[in-house]
């Protein structure tokens, strides 16, 4: 398994020295289907990881089953050394891991500062410093923060989500296709925004279908296929593996920038 150790400076509140995620031997089924089988992985402190793979992989379902939305058949799940794969998944967001599904929908009647709030349900003292936090990443928050949430653009939805789940204090982030309908000037704001988390503190594990986009941004990655794990290094790395290009991006470069794009 291949580590990569990158210099941070964070602010939040310190990781203990050893991994911040650890999966161990997971498995999942559905009404007695096997949809994840032996998935061992380890995630760092202050790290970007990319989940990569075709649909119906199983990476959906990974981030749900670490973030305890849906029960394992067998395996554990360590969070900063502790075990919380038997634990309800409101004691694993109060815990600080922050599960943040596909397609999260704002409460749109609500102002996007009540929508931040509701964020901060269960650490309302540090109301402050997140939103300092989450107005510095995306400034069109601030400006419309007393404005419905429904009046919001498609990307600013997608921006108030992701800060919604700031404001609990997140240490560990699992995000599901953050990037789904958003438009490639949206998407490099949110890569942007997820390296200075990362350098804030905050560890990060992003399931994608931008695979060159999350792969360019990724410490490290993962290729999930069948259930499995079948390859994992650097994101560069494991972008430039051959078997990687083949089944989820074509084998000519043509079709790879036709896919997914790079300025």
């Amino acid at each position: 398994m291949t580590r990569s150790s990158p210099t941070r400076n964070p602010t939040e509140s310190e990781s203990p020295p050893g991994p911040v995620l650890e999966v161990e031997d997971l498995a999942v089924s559905y009404r007695g289907t096997p949809v994840l089988e032996s998935i061992r992985l380890r995630v760092w402190p202050y790290q970007i990881v990319a989940l990569v793979g075709p649909n119906g992989a199983g990476k959906t379902t990974l981030l749900k089953a670490i973030g305890g939305v849906v029960p394992l058949s067998a395996g554990r799940v360590l969070f900063c050394g502790q075990p919380v794969h038997l634990l309800p998944a409101h004691r694993v967001v109060q815990r600080g891991m922050i599960y943040i599904p596909e397609g999260m929908r704002v409460f749109p009647q609500m102002s996007v500062m009540e929508n931040l709030e509701i964020g901060a349900y269960l650490h309302r003292k540090s109301i402050p410093e997140r939103l300092e936090l989450v107005f510095g990443l995306f400034p069109e928050l601030y400006e419309k923060r007393n404005s419905p949430s429904k009046d919001l653009s498609g990307g600013e939805q997608h921006m108030l989500t992701l800060a919604r789940g700031l404001m609990a204090r997140a240490r560990l982030l699992l995000l599901d296709d953050p990037f789904m309908n958003l438009s490639p000037k949206i998407v490099r704001r949110f890569c942007d925004a997820f390296r200075l988390l990362s350098r804030r503190g905050v560890t990060l594990v992003i399931a994608s279908q931008h695979v060159r986009r999350i792969l360019h941004a990724a410490d490290l990655a993962y290729l999930i296929e069948d259930g499995r794990i079948t390859l994992s290094g650097p994101g560069l790395e494991v972008l430039g593996n051959v078997h990687l290009q083949h089944i989820l991006l074509g084998s000519l470069p043509e079709r790879i920038r036709q896919l997914d794009p790079l300025p």
